[in-house]
């Protein structure tokens, strides 16, 4: 018996592994649905709803006629719920993690279970889109030949489920940035943040200059026409992990607002 008991309490005593703690990291981003659930599942149905809404009104009072298959309407809303959770991983950096310092996490648990969050949500949006499109094509655009999802460039390379997967590493990427911005601000300030940023901007802007100077616009166009939803998805995936590696170093050294 006494045995027993000392094995007992010497295992209950070996201390735990640090990563034992990371599916609380992970639920600790779904304890508010409100935050990564019900807002973008919002944005996702009213930024559709509307994108309906506006091709069926063109549909009753363009001069041309209705809307037919060889001349349909193609709206960009499916992208609005990206944007939203961009915001809302941003959000995750600015409230959660000063709040899960509270709760005891090391900084590279709440990391990992954030990451986990981020992919489970985007691979979920990813799901949406596929559905989405299904119905769009099924219905041959609601029987008025009006497009949200099931759009030319994303579907006809690799298919509906292609189109799906781009969206869900775009989402990604985009949520990886958000979150890095904010991360990037708890760990240099506000006035190094935005030296970054507009450095950036002056990069892109200098890229842009040296495409146009040297007539190489056509060449980008020509590269994006060969690629493909999957090749465009493998795109994100160095961006991601640039991003994801520069915010576990910075996170390291953030102070919590």
């Amino acid at each position: 018996m006494s045995t027993t008991t000392t094995s007992t309490t010497a295992a209950s005593m070996q201390p735990r592994s640090s990563f034992a703690r990371v599916p609380a990291a992970f639920r600790l981003h779904f304890q508010v649905k409100s935050f990564l659930i019900h807002v973008p599942l919002m944005v996702f149905f009213a930024a559709w709803a509307i994108a309906l809404g506006i091709g069926f009104w063109l549909d009753r009072v363009r001069a041309e006629g209705p809307w037919t298959a060889e001349d349909p309407f193609y709206a960009g809303a499916s992208q609005a719920v990206v944007w939203c959770l961009a915001f809302m991983a941003a959000y995750a950096a600015s409230h959660n993690f000063p709040f899960s310092m509270a709760l005891s996490f090391s900084r590279r648990v709440f990391l990992i279970g954030t990451y986990l969050a981020f992919a489970a949500v985007s691979a979920a949006y990813g799901v949406l889109f596929v559905l989405a499109a299904l119905l769009e094509r099924v219905t041959d655009g609601y029987g008025m030949h009006v497009y949200t999802f099931d759009l030319p460039f994303l579907t006809e390379s690799s298919g509906i489920a292609g189109a799906g997967v781009l969206a869900a590493a775009l989402c990604l990427m985009v949520m990886l940035v958000g979150f890095g911005v904010v991360i990037l601000n708890l760990r240099m300030g506000l006035v190094w943040t935005w030296t970054v940023l507009l450095g950036l901007a002056v990069l892109v802007a200098v890229a842009v200059m040296l495409i146009t100077s040297n007539d190489g616009w056509p060449a980008v166009g020509r590269w994006f026409s060969e690629q493909t939803s999957l090749t465009l998805a493998l795109w994100t995936l160095p961006v991601s992990l640039v991003v994801g590696g520069g915010t576990y170093l910075m996170i390291r050294r953030a102070t919590p607002a």
